[in-house]
């Protein structure tokens, strides 16, 4: 029964994403469908990496695209599927070795968009895949919104019982508490899934931001500072110089889109590339022929 309601929630909270057509000038495995590479000859490349409901700060790639183009910027953008809905930890075969599999990949899309910045972007489980990632595969800068990561400030026995027993954010947010409620839902499920696949063989993405490379990536955590599990996250990672983080007056896990709804969030993201460009000293304006 508990098995059932926790893919339920998943299901219900973790929206299939249809498949697309690539546009003209795009790289697309269809095979899989786990990646989507569009090079536009930029010295700059973005990597979103989609959270569990398979979209990219819960929107489709076509319109985070057309989102970020709006304010003028042409960057090489690279777009990662987590198809099995397993944290990036199966690969699109379903097959353990995920973590690995898809560190391959990124690597491979660096090297051959040969680029001198780059940009991890991700939301929610997203989000600690653009952690992850970008600190393993040594890229210039991280940008997220409520990373999963780690799973306990969503499903410590504390945690859970204030978001069931948040009576308050039911009356006055419920929109907010249906969906937190379902995010540690889902969060349950897809923990159960790897320990039962993994053992205790999963990501530890802060300790792996805290030691792999040395300088961090600049980073930087948007949260809804009225959604506690995200505002402990944030906390956490504060510890760290080189992470920012940005409260957003909203109780939404899902706080890209109290952004989006400003008309803000292309914005917001391109602000945060453009300032960690200049902390680096790089100067836009860069371009090579499109491979």
């Amino acid at each position: 029964m508990r098995d059932a309601v926790f893919g339920w929630a998943s299901r219900l909270l973790l929206r299939q994403n249809k498949v697309e057509r690539s546009p003209q000038g795009t790289s697309f495995d269809d095979s899989q469908q786990y990646m989507l590479v569009e090079d536009r000859g930029s010295d700059v490349t973005i990597f979103c990496f989609a959270g569990l409901a398979v979209l990219f700060a819960g929107l489709p790639t076509f319109e985070f695209r057309r989102l970020l183009k709006q304010h003028g910027d042409d960057y090489n953008l690279v777009f990662f599927r987590d198809i099995r809905r397993s944290a990036y930890h199966l690969t699109p075969s379903g097959e353990v070795g995920g973590l690995a599999f898809y560190e391959g990949k990124v690597r491979e899309v660096m090297a051959r968009l040969g680029s001198s910045y780059n940009v991890a972007l991700g939301a929610s489980a997203g989000g600690g895949a653009a952690f992850y990632f970008g600190t393993r595969c040594g890229m210039d800068q991280i940008v997220t919104f409520s990373p999963g990561f780690p799973g306990t400030v969503y499903i410590e026995p504390k945690a859970q019982l204030h978001t069931y027993f948040n009576l308050k954010k039911l009356v006055t947010d419920p929109k907010a508490y249906i969906e937190i409620l379902l995010v540690t839902l889902g969060c349950l499920w897809v923990v159960r899934s790897l320990v039962s696949r993994l053992g205790d063989n999963y990501w530890n993405v802060r300790e792996t931001y805290r030691t792999f490379r040395t300088p961090r990536p600049r980073s930087t955590i948007f949260y809804g500072a009225g959604c506690r599990p995200d505002a402990n996250q944030a906390r956490m990672m504060a510890e760290f110089p080189e992470v920012k983080t940005v409260a957003l007056p909203c109780g939404n896990h899902n706080c890209a889109s109290h952004l989006k709804q400003r008309g803000a969030l292309g914005e917001a993201i391109l602000a945060e590339i453009r300032e960690g460009m200049e902390a680096a000293g790089y100067s836009e304006g860069t371009h090579r022929a499109a491979g």
